[in-house]
């Protein structure tokens, strides 16, 4: 298991505050974990939800699983370069994806 997998599972077991919380370490100026996500969230949104096309592909039954879609999710945010405003753990971005539910964070219907 690399260490990107074995940091995933780890962060698939914390509750999603804590998570959050460890989110906003990154950022020296937020006020919050949810200043930290607003900052981040659009980038991500567009890798995930208009690049990947998650509201199509969210059928495969591969990605059922939490840490198989964690997977994927990491795959994806690092298959090329993401320009985020701050210097991110993408692994942490991808278990609080997983966390806060994809369809939610792309709206699909």
């Amino acid at each position: 298991m690399t260490n990107e997998n074995t940091a995933l599972q780890a962060y698939l077991e914390r509750p999603l505050p804590d998570l959050m919380s460890e989110l906003a370490l990154y950022d020296e100026t937020t006020r919050s974990p949810a200043d930290t996500w607003q900052k981040i969230a659009g980038p991500v949104r567009q890798r995930i939800c208009v690049e990947w096309n998650w509201c199509e592909i969210r059928q495969d039954p591969r990605l059922e699983n939490d840490y198989e879609l964690g997977v994927a999710i990491l795959i994806v945010l690092t298959t090329r370069v993401l320009h985020l405003p701050l210097d991110v753990d993408l692994t942490l971005i991808a278990a609080i994806l997983v966390k806060r539910g994809l369809d939610a964070f792309c709206g699909c219907p």
